[in-house]
């Protein structure tokens, strides 16, 4: 199999043959990271544009593992990925592949100095930042001003920290996007939503299937609802007091 893999502009990037599916994720990114200039890093893309791997934010390739393995198995000999590439900040100017694996190596308390006292912190640190509420969604209280007005953060925070919700601008809890990240996540961070979603029933439906105990936090027109309350009883059957 040839795989071309192109900049959204429609630059090459780079060309691979695929002969067998060992070590591939290995392969692509040994072809993709000499391509890059200095403190770059890149988000790889189907010709569709679907997501398929963040470098330096996700923590596996499943993804990418199994859309390779796809078009690996398929009658087509020649396919096309994407990447965008994108700079990061980094003071020390490591790699992209030791910064990568100081991303993931931070602790706790190293993430918390970082958040809480370098108040310096923007948007150029977004990696870093990303990284950070990933891990310790709760670090998202401590954040400067400018930082918890970013969507992307709150959004990859509320993602993988559904609870994380309750620090989130009340911009944000009025967000259906963020919000539907957070309950699906964690059913129970409806409570931390708008009083307008709250009444949506896309979102309540959402997050009493993804914990019955949602019900508590719905409006009250919800809890007199059929549907809503059965989906909440099938899922927890103690929730019956809250309708």
């Amino acid at each position: 199999m040839k795989l071309f893999i192109y900049t959204l502009s429609g630059e090459i990037c780079c060309f691979i043959e695929i002969n067998d599916l060992s070590n591939i994720i290995i392969i692509i990114f040994n072809a993709i990271i000499p391509t890059l200039k200095p403190n770059s890093t890149f988000i790889i893309l189907t010709k569709e544009n679907k997501l398929l791997h963040n470098y330096l934010t996700d923590n596996n390739t499943k993804e990418l593992e199994n859309y390779i393995t796809k078009i690996y198995n398929s009658s087509q000999d020649e396919h096309i990925l994407y990447i965008i590439k994108e700079y990061y900040y980094d003071y020390k100017n490591r790699s992209l592949i030791d910064y990568k694996h100081y991303l993931e190596n931070l602790n706790y308390f190293e993430c918390h100095e970082i958040i809480a006292r370098l108040r310096n912190l923007s948007i150029r640190d977004k990696y870093l930042i990303l990284k950070i509420v990933n891990k310790y969604g709760n670090l998202l209280s401590v954040l400067n001003n400018d930082l918890e007005k970013d969507r992307d953060i709150v959004l990859a925070v509320v993602g993988t920290h559904g609870n994380s919700l309750r620090w989130a601008s009340d911009e944000f809890k009025g967000d259906k996007e963020i919000v539907l990240a957070a309950i699906k996540q964690n059913g129970n961070s409806l409570k931390w939503a708008s009083e307008e979603l709250k009444g949506d029933k896309e979102i309540v439906l959402a997050a009493i299937k993804q914990n019955g105990n949602a019900l508590r936090w719905a409006s009250e027109e919800f809890k007199g609802d059929k549907e809503i309350v059965l989906n909440a009883i099938n899922n927890c059957g103690s929730v019956l007091e809250y309708a």
